[in-house]
């Protein structure tokens, strides 16, 4: 039984790993940028300069993340020397200080395999395919406490350990339009077609240190879907064999819809050259048909030592106390298959709160807020941002924007260059530069990386 159990969560972690690529959308340092074709991904109000069409290479973006780096856990000590947060050097308030309540690390591609763009009554519609795929992981603070602390500490709690994937394609159609003068109004409306999904959360998982007992409390719970149903024989040592998937070659299974809705408001009847704007992303769900669920029991382990042994009979009490500790263990990884069914799953909603302000004295010059959020009912899927801006246009065809970002995962430098004269469309930028790594290239502060570029064709002319 303990095999099975083992072999199901590994097949979970498996499946996590090999999908290691939230949705990145397009990068954050095009907002500002009048001449980006995808800034309606980010505010579905805002409209292209000119008609476009691409394939494949339209918005591709790749995008690690973390809010801890290797200055976490290596300290500077004399010349040249460093300690690890293990040494006695570091103080457990140096090194716990440092960290964040839960450690996040995650990994977000995204795709544009087909789009294309263009004005229609009065306003401007986009369409879009697209494929969209996250990693995420969220580690307690308590695991690292424990680790400098040890036995310093009453107690512990470990709980809100989280590991989420979620895969999945998007046909996207949006329109935008200006109802009243200087107030422009979008949707985009998604129908989603979902490809895998895990989920792996240990909700509760305490631990009690004295010198009496050690006691541990925990309940985990894990999900798995794919994008149709699997039907598998699982003999009695838990090997998996004769898979089969249903419906491979037919209508997509687990299907979702979201939407897209945004506004942007250009002040110039009050303040010329300050522009508000705002913007829900990527509210929806998918309804995942044959979603595979299980969950270990709310188990409660103590153990109080071994008590009296008698010499005589030392190597058999040591046996079964030792028997007794792995059947304890074992309630805790001993997880029971709840079976498939449909279960709907919320996407990442994100919420983009932007403001910019031309120049007077030189109108291609503008600077730029922008407050992002990411709402989710898990913790390794939050974030916030605000990052600031200077954006330039001093050419029709070129367009150049640094900005500089504060959140959830620390400190960024971003850019973007983006060229669009009358036939093409090229730009390339990211929301996050790494400045500063060690010899063999470890990023020294926080795990951040991001690159984005794509090549459109540019129909019709400027507007």
């Amino acid at each position: 039984m303990i095999m099975k159990n083992i072999r199901y969560i590994v097949a979970v972690l498996f499946l996590l790993v090999c999908s290691q690529a939230v949705v990145a959308q397009t990068a954050q340092s095009a907002y500002f940028l009048d001449g980006m074709l995808y800034n309606s991904k980010l505010n579905p109000a805002m409209k292209a300069e000119r008609g476009y069409f691409s394939l494949a290479v339209g918005n591709t973006s790749l995008r690690i993340k973390g809010n801890v780096g290797i200055s976490n856990f290596l300290y500077p000590r004399g010349e040249n020397q460093l300690a690890t947060f293990m040494s006695g050097s570091v103080s457990a308030d140096e090194f716990l200080n440092s960290m964040p309540d839960y450690v996040k690390m995650g990994l977000n591609f995204d795709e544009t395999i087909l789009a294309a763009g263009f004005r229609m009554l009065g306003g401007y519609a986009s369409f879009g395919v697209s494929l969209h795929s996250s990693v995420s992981t969220s580690l307690p603070k308590g695991f690292f406490e424990f680790a400098k602390r040890g036995l310093q500490k009453d107690g512990y709690s470990f709980s809100g350990l989280n590991v989420n994937t979620m895969n999945y394609a998007a046909v996207t159609l949006g329109y935008s339009h200006e109802v009243i003068d200087g107030l422009r109004v979008g949707a985009n409306a998604k129908y989603l077609a979902g490809l895998a999904y895990a989920n792996i959360l240990v909700d509760k998982l305490n631990v009690e240190l004295n010198d009496q007992h050690w006691l541990v409390e925990s309940h985990a719970q894990m999900q798995a879907a794919a994008f149709c149903k699997a039907n598998a024989v699982l003999d009695e040592n838990g090997v998996i064999s004769n898979v089969e998937f249903e419906n491979i070659a037919s209508y997509p299974v687990s299907t979702g819809f979201a939407v897209d809705l945004g506004v942007v408001y250009d002040m110039d009847a009050f303040l010329p050259g300050l522009t508000l704007s705002a913007s829900v992303v990527d509210l929806g769900f998918i309804n995942w048909k044959y979603m595979m669920s299980g969950q270990s029991a709310d188990a409660k382990v103590e153990f109080d030592g071994f008590g009296e042994i008698d010499y005589n009979d030392a190597e058999n009490i040591v046996n079964e106390e030792l028997e007794r500790l792995g059947d304890d263990a074992a309630k805790m990884i001993d997880f029971s298959y709840d079976g498939a069914s449909a279960v709907k799953t919320g996407l990442n909603t994100k919420m983009y709160l932007g403001a910019e302000y031309n120049m007077p004295f030189y109108k291609p010059l503008s600077v730029g807020v922008l407050y992002s959020q990411c709402f989710s009912s898990l913790e390794s899927n939050r974030w916030y941002e605000a990052r600031g801006f200077v954006n330039v246009s001093p050419l029709k065809w070129f367009e150049l924007s640094v900005n500089y970002g504060y959140g959830t995962y620390g400190t960024s430098l971003g850019w973007m260059l983006n060229f669009h004269p009358a036939a093409i469309n090229l730009f390339v930028g990211s929301d996050y530069m790494i400045t500063k790594v060690t010899p063999q290239f470890i990023p020294v502060d926080n795990m951040n990386a991001y690159i984005t570029f794509g090549l459109n064709l540019a129909l019709g002319k400027r507007k």
